[in-house]
């Protein structure tokens, strides 16, 4: 018994020196940020479709390569007429290549490749809006915290100013009417803090589903990002290397390259064949034959196909172009609004904290003005609700100003973790250009067979 306090009294100095008992686990938005951006749902699928891409660019190469194949044949011939038969074994070894086909092929790569790129444009526009979305439930919470804090604080004053008017009106002070007054601004306080917790909780839930935690306690927000100085700057920014514009940009490539492969339907397709047999005759034994030959076709009627697809490739490519035009006048608008939010955010606040400063004098001077007979009770809860308006108006203010610089970012495409000092995780790093293949056709050839090829073969372009 004795060796078994001795033990418990080391455990619990263990945990005194390390503050187990004393301990608040705290989260900030940089944490936050970082755990979403490496768990959102969204996210994680849009990578994973991502990464197939590049096997689309490697199918589409493959095109491009030699082809080799083998043919093994067995037959037996009967003649009737001679009443015989004849077995005959062979096996062939084919390969083949195109030479040309009006660059249709490499167009094809090319085209993968873009889709490749817009694919990663997209991912970090949704990166953008998944981590604006957090950022939005990490202020909403804070905000509300804030709200439920100043309305609690707000009925523990109304509660005291109930009990000090039933003690005044208990010694003939004051009258009922003064009495009722007080208990009506308490009840009323009391419905206010029941919504502001209920609205606490819907922000909670909002959060949970964004982030995947509950928020217990979180960090004040500590901003460390520059933003635009001028609306100016913002607008260059956006246009030079907003994910939005840069991937309907890349569209319009891609609309482009429709056109080209539409276009090459038209051009002959050469390609060479050869072909290595050895077989064996019953009649007249072992035999070998080698054969190359180049074929080629040209399209001479098809009954207007393409024609056709051409002309609704270059449609679409002027659909591409008015798209691009549209995405750059809403991201224009976007920077306006988030410029004019930030602008309307910062006067409210200053304006807010002189309206503070005003009631706290009025409140404190409609309090001493009721002891001394000339306000009422109900002047010093009038001046008590303003002076919690003022406060709560300001909370709101700093959240719509906090929020506004971030959309701020966002509208000008600077809205991700590098910009904001966070470090990417090492699991969530992808490849931010298509893949290229540098192997030549004989590597191609051993690869497509399942050997491995040494990293030293490969050819250096």
């Amino acid at each position: 018994m004795g060796r078994y306090k001795y033990f418990l009294s080391i455990l619990l100095g263990i945990l005194l020196a390390t503050g187990f008992s004393s301990q608040v686990v705290t989260d900030s938005l940089p944490e936050v940020l970082k755990l979403t951006h490496s768990s959102n749902r969204q996210l994680v699928l849009t990578r994973a479709n991502l990464a197939s891409q590049t096997d689309s660019i490697n199918i589409a190469t493959s095109d491009l390569g030699l082809n080799i194949s083998t043919v093994l044949s067995g037959t037996r011939d009967w003649n009737f007429k001679t009443n015989s038969e004849a077995d005959i074994l062979s096996g062939s070894l084919v390969g083949s290549y195109t030479l040309s086909d009006g660059n249709r092929s490499k167009n094809k790569v090319t085209l993968e490749e873009h889709i490749f790129t817009k694919g990663i444009h997209q991912l970090h526009e949704l990166e953008q809006k998944v981590l604006l979305e957090t950022i939005k439930a990490y202020l909403n919470v804070l905000r509300d915290q804030r709200l439920v804090e100043l309305t609690n604080g707000n009925v523990s004053v109304l509660r005291r100013q109930f009990e000090e008017v039933k003690d005044r009106f208990s010694l003939g002070e004051v009258t009922r009417t003064d009495v009722a007054q007080a208990e009506a601004a308490l009840a009323s306080a009391k419905a206010n803090l029941t919504a502001k917790q209920g609205a606490l909780a819907i922000a909670g839930e909002i959060f949970l589903t964004q982030v995947g935690f509950s928020p217990e306690n979180l960090e004040p927000v500590k901003l460390s990002f520059k933003l635009p100085k001028t609306i100016e700057d913002a607008t260059k920014r956006a246009l030079k290397h907003h994910p939005k514009l840069l991937s309907v940009k890349v569209q319009e490539m891609i609309g482009q390259l429709g056109i080209d492969i539409a276009k090459g339907a038209k051009k002959p397709i050469i390609s060479l064949r050869s072909t290595l047999t050895n077989g064996y005759n019953q009649s007249s034994g072992n035999f070998n034959s080698a054969s190359i030959k180049i074929e080629g076709s040209i399209p001479l009627f098809n009954s207007g196909r393409i024609d056709n697809t051409v002309n609704q490739a270059e449609s679409n490519l002027k659909a591409y172009i008015a798209n691009s035009q549209l995405a750059k006048r809403n991201i224009l608008e976007e920077i306006s609004i988030a410029w004019s939010n930030l602008a309307v955010a910062e006067a409210t606040i200053s304006a807010r904290k002189q309206q503070i400063e005003a009631s706290k004098i009025a409140y404190d001077g409609v309090v001493v003005e009721e002891k001394l007979g000339t306000r009422t009770t109900l002047n010093v809860i009038n001046a008590e609700q303003d002076l919690l308006s003022a406060r709560t108006q300001l909370a709101s203010a700093e959240r719509d100003h906090q929020f506004a610089m971030f959309s701020l970012l966002a509208a000008s495409g600077d809205l991700n973790l590098k910009h904001l000092g966070i470090k990417r995780s090492k699991a969530n790093k992808i490849i931010s250009k298509p893949p290229k293949s540098n192997l030549n056709i004989i590597e191609s050839f051993l690869q497509g067979l399942g050997f491995a090829v040494p990293e030293g073969l490969v050819a250096d372009k």
